[in-house]
This record gives C-alpha cells, structure tokens and sequence, in this order.
C-alpha cells in the first residue's frame, strides 16, 4: 500500500527540483528575479527542510552569497553577500531568462521624455 504525500512533501521534496538543472537561466517569483542555478538540492537547516534550489541573482536581490547562516555551511559560491538566494523550486521556473541591461531600459526611457 503506497502511502499519499502531504502536501508539503510534494512542494518541498525532490519531486519540486524535477523541473530544473545546474547552471541553467531561470526566473524566480515573486519578483520576476533573474539568475543562473547554482545549487539543487536537501539543506536541512534552512526553515522547513527538504530540497531548496540555491540561485545566483544578476541584480544584488539576494539576502546571501550562498552560505547558510545559522550552519555557516557553503552551498554555492555567489559573487556577493547579497547576490544568491534558497528559493524552493516551485518559485523557479527554468527557461531562456537572458540578463536584464538595465543601461538599455535606461535607454528605451529617453524616448518617453
């Protein structure tokens, strides 16, 4: 008899990293924030448990350089303190996410004065 997961098993498990790969581009909510897959997998001191996916921000959008602060253990290496984040991978979705140049956007807006 195979027993049926609670809903956090299903959202926090393995099952939620299916969808991605390492170094892959991706989008994470909310925020609609950019950035390459760094880490994939169980850090069991980060709230809640089971499989995070460790994520390094193109913008300084992050609250970590991949280091979990309570254990001081090292996931991945983010090229500043607030440059990665642990996102659980319901809110990462994979994809052709190219970096955002924020100077073109500055751009595009001259053409609105």
């Amino acid at each position: 008899q195979t027993q049926k997961k609670t809903a956090a098993e299903i959202e926090n498990g393995a099952e939620s990293l299916q969808h991605l790969t390492l170094h892959a581009r991706c989008q994470v909510q909310p925020g609609s924030r950019r950035g390459e897959i760094a880490f994939l997998g169980e850090i069991p001191e980060l709230g809640g448990g089971g499989h995070w996916v460790g994520v390094i921000l193109d913008e300084p959008m992050g609250k970590t350089d991949g280091v979990v602060k309570s254990s001081g253990i090292r996931y991945f290496e983010a090229p500043g303190v607030n440059r990665g984040g642990f996102f659980r991978g319901i809110n990462v979705e994979a994809g052709d996410f190219p970096e955002i140049d924020i100077m073109d956007e500055l751009d595009d807006s001259e053409d609105e004065l």
